[in-house]
């Protein structure tokens, strides 16, 4: 089987963080920052007691809303600077696609859902993309390309 064959046919369940990191809306970014760093990752998936997506938060959004305004991490909360409704992909959807909408959007991490349940079950990075697949990382930058 050759390489490009094999890489068509992982699946975005095949490569997925888990358990996933996850944080509620009130709880805040000082803790989810103390998450972040504990678990070397670089965001944190919002949900509610049932495990459903609510929203994402990345190192970025702590950097630029919170640190860069000066506000205080233990005042402001993860629905305050959550991006809500963010892309996520399934566990039986191929990871070219998952490296594509990365790329179109220019995001860096995707909350990895149940298709049955529709709960979260993972995460997938830019980072666990090139691990597995680094030849997709093309593909998401062509659509950046694209863009320009």
């Amino acid at each position: 089987m050759s390489e490009e064959r094999y890489t068509d046919e992982i699946l975005c369940g095949d490569v997925m963080r888990t358990p996933v990191v996850t944080a509620e809306v009130m709880e805040p970014i000082s803790e989810i920052a103390r998450k972040m760093k504990e678990e070397k990752v670089g965001s944190v998936v919002i949900v509610d007691k049932d495990m459903n997506l609510l929203g994402i938060i990345t190192k970025t959004d702590i950097v630029y809303q919170v640190v860069a305004e000066g506000r205080n991490p233990d005042g402001v909360r993860a629905v305050d600077i959550m991006t809500r409704q963010p892309y996520y992909v399934y566990k039986d959807t191929p990871l070219r696609e998952a490296a594509e909408l990365m790329g179109y959007y220019g995001i860096g991490h995707l909350p990895v859902l149940d298709r049955e349940t529709s709960k979260v079950v993972g995460m997938i990075s830019k980072t666990d993309i090139i691990s597995i697949a680094p030849d997709y990382i093309a593909v998401a930058y062509a659509y950046l390309r694209s863009r320009e």
